[in-house]
This record gives C-alpha cells, structure tokens and sequence, in this order.
C-alpha cells in the first residue's frame, strides 16, 4: 500500500460495534449500521487520511445481491474462518 491510498483505521472495538450493529438488524432492531470517523490532528498515530467518514455495515445477503455477484474469496488463512464460504474469484493478493 501506498503512502496516496486513503487510510481508514478501525479497531477491534470499532469492527465489534459494527458487527454488534448488524446483529440488532438482523434481529429487527432498528440501526443506521454505521460509525462515524473523524481525523483527529491532536493525535498522530493512526490518521486516517479523510476529514470525515461514515462506516456503513451491510449484512452479506443485501449486499451481494444488490452487487449482483457472489462475494470473493478471500485470502485462504481468513476463508477458513468464514462460515459461509465464498462463492466467487479467487484469492489472488498480496498477503496484508
């Protein structure tokens, strides 16, 4: 990765309040799914490279359907974890 590509930093607490998120959605509960981030120049770990940005979760079904493919394989460590394995093209990245 490139010092251009834009950077977006969550933390585990981050990505467990998003997945918290889609849990109450699937469960009828009424969520916008999303965090809000904010670059904090007081602090310089960490920056992400944008002002402002919302972090929307989308639950799989939605989203592949309205993307109209299957999702894509990810990198074989992370697919073993997966418990609906993908469906789509094949791993080909670099490991991250």
């Amino acid at each position: 990765m490139n010092d251009k590509t834009p950077k977006l930093y969550l933390s585990r607490r981050n990505l467990t309040a998003l997945l918290a998120k889609l849990d109450a959605d699937a469960q009828g509960i009424e969520t916008a799914c999303t965090i809000i981030k904010h670059r904090n120049p007081a602090v310089a770990a960490y920056q992400q490279t944008m002002d402002t940005i919302a972090v929307i979760a989308v639950q799989d079904e939605e989203y592949y359907s309205a993307q109209e493919r299957p999702a894509g394989e990810m990198h074989p460590r992370e697919e073993v974890q997966l418990q609906t394995p993908s469906t789509g093209v094949a791993f080909a990245g670099p490991l991250l």
